[in-house]
Formats: C-alpha cells, sequence, structure tokens
C-alpha cells in the first residue's frame, strides 16, 4: 500500500475510533484519537480540504463536551474557515457562543449555517434564541416558527415562543404554546407553571387551579406554585362563573 494510501486509512480509522468513543461517552479517549487524526493531515498537508475541516469540528465538539470552551471555539473557528458553508460547525459554535452570551456572533453562524442549508431547524431555533436575548422579539417569533415548521416537535421552541407572546400580552397565543410543549414533555413541572401563570392573566382561574396543582404534584416544594394555587382558589371564589 502506498503511503498517502495508508496515510488516508489511518485518518479514517482514528476518525471512525474516535466518533465510537464519543458515543460511548469517552471523551478523552475520543480527544485524543481525534487529535491524532488532524495531526496525520497536516502531515499529509495537501489534498485535505473538508476532511480537515470535519477534523476540527470533531475535536470542537468533543473540547465542548469536556467543558473546555476556548478550544471547542478556536477549533469550530477553524473548521468554519477551511470549509466556509459546514452547516454543523456554524451551528454548533452559534450555540456555543450563545452559551456564553454573544448573540450577535452566534447570529452570524446561524444565518451562514441557513445560506447553506435554509432547511436546518435547529439553526432556526438557534438564531431565534440570539434574536430573543437581544430583544428583537419580532424577528425571533419568525425564527421559532420557522423552526417549529421544520420540526414540530421541539421542545424548547414552543416553550421560547410562549414565553414572548405572555411578554408581549399575547396570552392565548401563550397558552397554546406551552399545550404543545406539555403534549411533548408531559412530565416537566415549569412547563406547568408557565402555563398557570398564562391561565391567571387569561382568567382562567379554573384551569390555573389545575395547573398549579399538578406542579406540585411533580413538585411538591415548590414554593411558587404554592402560592400561586393560593391566589388562584381565591381569585376562583371571587369571580362569578368561576
Amino acid at each position: 500500500m502506498r503511503a498517502g494510501q495508508q496515510s488516508v486509512r489511518s485518518i479514517a480509522l482514528l476518525t471512525d475510533s474516535g466518533n465510537a468513543l464519543y458515543a460511548q461517552g469517552n471523551l478523552a479517549d475520543a480527544l485524543i484519537c481525534f487529535r491524532q487524526a488532524l495531526d496525520l493531515m497536516g502531515a499529509k498537508k495537501s489534498g485535505q480540504g473538508k476532511r480537515e475541516a470535519i477534523g476540527h469540528y470533531n475535536l470542537a465538539r468533543t473540547y465542548a463536551g469536556l467543558g473546555m470552551t476556548g478550544e471547542a471555539l478556536e477549533h469550530y473557528r477553524n473548521a468554519t474557515q477551511i470549509s466556509p458553508r459546514f452547516v454543523h460547525a456554524h451551528n454548533n459554535l452559534g450555540m456555543l457562543l450563545n452559551e456564553l452570551g454573544q448573540h450577535e456572533e452566534a447570529g452570524q453562524h446561524f444565518r451562514k449555517a441557513l445560506a447553506a442549508d435554509p432547511l436546518f431547524a435547529a439553526s432556526h431555533y438557534g438564531l431565534a434564541v440570539a434574536l430573543q436575548s437581544m430583544g428583537d422579539n419580532f424577528n425571533a417569533v419568525f425564527s421559532y416558527q420557522k423552526a417549529l415548521n421544520l420540526n414540530p416537535d421541539f421542545y424548547p421552541s414552543w416553550m421560547n415562543l410562549g414565553l414572548i407572546c405572555y411578554t408581549i400580552g399575547s396570552v392565548d397565543v401563550a397558552i397554546n404554546c406551552y399545550s404543545e410543549a406539555i403534549a411533548l414533555a408531559p412530565d416537566r413541572a415549569d412547563t406547568y407553571q408557565y402555563i398557570a401563570l398564562a391561565y391567571m392573566a387569561a382568567g382562567r382561574y379554573q384551569d390555573a387551579i389545575r395547573s398549579f396543582s399538578k406542579v406540585l404534584e411533580l413538585q411538591p416544594d415548590h414554593q411558587g406554585a404554592r402560592d400561586g394555587l393560593e391566589e388562584a382558589m381565591y381569585l376562583a371564589l371571587e369571580t362569578p362563573g368561576q
């Protein structure tokens, strides 16, 4: 076997081993494999292109999993520079930047991902988070809706869209969003707490009572739900038709 072919095979084997270890949660050993694969690419010095970008991407996601944020950012950026239309690298970099509060730069990477693949739901969601975090609720709503059109079963999109609608006073729409979220994740106390507050704002006190009670069923020490339940029961008694 020629030296070049041997090198390509070694890179492939190391990458496959790294992916297997990553899937098993063995990130430390996965990192070693991915580093060795990238080192081999550097030694070869030519004909790598997208393969080298994937090498940086693999390192980046492993560093991110290990909590080594600076290294993850560096390798995600390397991946996007080598391969400017690398959708997953732009998306993951954007997600990491969102976590760091660098929302403007995150938005730039989500837009680059969507320019390469307009049907990539995760980047519509990430862009929406960035826009919402910067106070641009109007455009965030459209991005959340695009994400949900592509992936209706994505719980965080329904929750964040509900939060925006509640904030701007569209309480009935917020209730619909939270209801969709509950259908996807029926055992999350926080979702029932949010919908209970929306029911309170809508004057639907019996519904609020049921939702606050569900919060306490799932999380008995939730003081906010306990206080809300008491208020909802009082208002239900004081309100005709409740």
